[in-house]
């Protein structure tokens, strides 16, 4: 049994090696015109409507706002148009705060619970503006943020989407100590993934596009919860290209609890699955690039795999405890000598592999944190990562592929838990 579940092990551990070498020597190659990116003069100023989704965000809207407000960009080019979303708390209250300082700025909209993607379809139905975007109201901005974005947009007119660089704020449980080394890796997929024209997502904190987006794919979708990966689909079914702004840096408040976490990433992962067995036809088709051909069939294919890998480990776990049991049976308590031997090491080929891409993904966050100027506590937050990380991953994955295959409701992990610290 052990031997036939280490057959399969092999193609997980040597498509998991292609897939890091290829990302990095696509980066690798592309470093000087990714260095390019951060210098630029802007020639022009398009106007823009940041739309902000509420629901029950009292904690946090206000500074969101601010922080949009602090944007180093004309202010006359600048649309905020908040929309609750039938919140039950003074999220209300205090977005119309602001109305009576900056009414040609900030727009307030009330409308009863629908979902983001009807509060999002709401703002785009008051669209004006050359650009649109959303703001998640748990986010904050940098002030360079939309300059950095705006760049990308005279760059290239055929960019049609700019995605920024999302970090954790103010990290401060273990859980939330995690999630910062797995934005932190989120930075350097997004950024090789835009040098391949293969962003997988426009998330919700601070994606632009251009208004012509909506004209030709039409609005949000329910999409499973997931609309931000929905539209993504959309705009590669539609040909349309998605750039990565490294330095457009966004702030956001990450689940605070291993509970809220897995409620997150079960959405997420379930979204992704339902999602891409939605959009299936692009699998392995050239017409959509790098998307159609590597990304999206590649993550569909390492779900699966997750789970396997997961089955994997807990077989290997519960065979040590067999052992060790029955060797406690046979001899007793038996403590080995202190001492050290290059001889007892594994060399096995599994072993050297895994540390092999182990490397590879410490590199791989080297080069996140250069990318996107991180100040966290990177060896504070690894070791909490490298422990946790691995023993949810296969939870919420497992749980996942178990209820899309048995088309199991998953309304209660809309609404991601989580303590808010921002401070």
């Amino acid at each position: 049994m052990e031997q036939i579940l280490q057959s399969f092990m092999y193609p997980f551990l040597f498509l998991s090696m292609y897939f890091q070498v290829f990302l990095l020597i696509s980066f690798i190659e592309n470093k000087k015109k990714i260095k390019d990116e951060e210098i630029f003069d802007l020639s022009y100023f398009p106007s823009v409507t940041i739309a902000v989704p509420c629901w029950n965000e009292e904690k946090t809207l206000a500074l969101t706002i601010e922080s949009l407000l602090a944007l180093d960009y004309p202010r006359e080019k600048l649309k905020i148009v908040i929309v609750d979303d039938g919140s039950k708390d003074r999220t209300f209250e205090i977005a119309t705060s602001y109305i009576k300082n900056m009414p040609d700025t900030i727009h307030v909209i009330k409308k009863e619970n629908g979902g983001k993607h009807t509060a999002m379809n709401l703002a785009l139905s008051h669209l004006s503006t050359d650009l649109f975007g959303c703001l998640d109201a748990d986010s904050f901005v940098q002030p360079q943020a939309l300059k950095h974005i705006i760049s990308y947009f005279q760059r290239d007119k055929e960019i049609m989407a700019v995605t920024p660089c999302i970090q954790i704020r103010n990290p401060k449980t273990l859980i939330q100590r995690m999630q910062a080394i797995e934005y932190l890796m989120g930075v350097f997929l997004r950024k090789a993934y835009g040098q391949l024209d293969a962003i997988q997502v426009t998330p919700g904190p601070f994606s632009i596009f251009r208004k012509e987006v909506f004209e030709r794919v039409g609005p949000y979708r329910k999409a499973h919860n997931t609309e931000d990966f929905e539209i993504t689909l959309r705009m590669h079914l539609h040909h349309m290209k998605i750039a990565n702004a490294h330095k457009a840096l966004v702030y956001t408040v990450g689940p605070s609890t291993v509970s809220g976490f897995l409620k997150q990433h079960l959405r997420w992962a379930r979204g992704f699955l339902e999602n891409a067995i939605d959009y299936k036809e692009m699998f392995f088709k050239k017409e959509y690039g790098n998307f159609g051909m590597f990304t999206l069939p590649g993550a569909f294919i390492f779900v699966f795999y997750g789970v396997y890998v997961a089955f994997f480990l807990l077989y290997n776990i519960i065979n040590n405890i067999i052992d060790h049991i029955q060797k406690f049976l046979t001899i007793g308590i038996h403590l080995p000598a202190l001492s050290f031997d290059y001889f007892y090491l594994d060399t096995s080929t599994i072993s050297f592999l895994s540390m092999v891409m182990l490397t590879a993904f410490l590199f791989v966050l080297y080069v996140a944190s250069e990318l996107s100027d991180d100040n966290q506590q990177f060896f504070r937050n690894f070791p909490v990562f490298f422990v946790m990380f691995p023993i949810l991953v296969p939870i919420y994955i497992s749980q996942a592929v178990f209820d899309t295959i048995f088309h199991r409701k998953n309304e209660w992990v809309l609404q991601d838990t989580k303590m808010v610290n921002i401070n």
